[in-house]
């Protein structure tokens, strides 16, 4: 099956690129053939390949190849023709049906291309609907996330962690929480909302602690997935949309943590070293369900009775 590549693919390529990774490695690990890969980064990068400018270029450039091509914006008789009936209520089936002017589906692109006054003279005001029992066109790494049902059963060891982000005011700057299962004992950081960053923390984070399972929440920071697994060694699963009591332990870290950092509250204000001296509050106080002990104790290897 012929595969585009789209802006998730252009930010992981831009990251391994700057890791070190051959053309061949990435191709490999992005599923695509090398001379894709190698075309992709000459077509649109300069002297240095962005993920985010590259989708740009690449978009930009697509837009360009179809202006040529649009039956009805390059024919000023066949549009006025159309104008006139969509005035009088007909709907682009009808055009089609009875002048043969345009084949329905050109005559709706063109009008959800053209202004919101054009979509007026639709029934339904221009208001898409999915096809009955047609599912939404997911992205290859939204469709290759493995589900919290999939993740193994649960053993009460150390190194099973669930992960999110809070967000600050700014939205651009989070703090991204891991919390141990077993213990509560939590790793954070200030990071920005990229995908790549969060992706540099969870290496940084888990280079020398237990990681066998993380459970994320389904933010699109989330997107490097794959990466995070290969470098951390766990398992990644994701909660179902909705239902954030699938990562209580998470959930409820976060309401602690802004005790801290309330809601609403600007992150630029803030530094890591604040992140840290709070984390460092959380794990070193007693929890009633570890019999008092402190998470920071437990994760250790301090035993407690359960």
């Amino acid at each position: 099956m012929h595969k585009h590549i789209k802006r998730d693919d252009r930010i992981c390529i831009a990251l391994m690129l700057r890791q070190g990774y051959t053309n061949t490695k990435i191709a490999k690990e992005l599923g695509f053939h090398r001379t894709t890969i190698l075309r992709e980064i000459k077509r649109n990068g300069s002297e240095s390949y962005k993920g985010a400018v590259a989708d740009r270029i690449s978009k930009k450039r697509r837009k360009a190849s179809k202006l040529n091509q649009r039956i009805i914006e390059n024919n000023t008789k066949l549009k006025k023709e159309i104008h006139k009936y969509l005035k009088r209520d007909f709907s682009p089936e009808q055009i089609d049906g009875t002048f043969n002017l345009a084949s329905h589906m050109t005559i709706y692109r063109y009008i959800y291309r053209s202004s919101s006054e054009m979509k007026m003279y639709l029934r339904r005001r221009g208001k898409k609907r999915r096809k009955y029992g047609s599912k939404s066109n997911l992205s290859r790494y939204q469709a290759n996330k493995r589900s919290i049902h999939d993740r193994p059963k649960y053993n009460h060891t150390i190194g099973h962690w669930e992960g999110d982000t809070i967000v600050g005011k700014e939205r651009s700057l989070r703090i991204v929480t891991y919390v141990d299962r077993l213990s509560g004992y939590l790793v954070a950081g200030l990071c920005t909302a990229g995908a790549d960053d969060i992706y540099l923390h969870a290496k940084k984070k888990f280079k020398n602690k237990p990681c066998l399972t993380i459970t994320y929440d389904n933010g699109s920071e989330f997107a490097l997935h794959k990466m995070i697994e290969e470098d951390t060694g766990a398992l990644v699963c994701f909660a179902d949309k909705g239902k954030p009591q699938q990562r209580g332990a998470n959930e409820n870290i976060n309401g602690l943590l802004r005790q801290y950092f309330p809601k609403g509250s600007s992150f630029a204000t803030i530094e890591d070293k604040d992140v840290q001296r709070a984390v460092r509050r959380l794990n070193n106080r007693p929890r009633k369900r570890l019999n008092y002990l402190t998470p920071q104790q437990v994760f250790k290897g301090v035993r407690f009775k359960s």
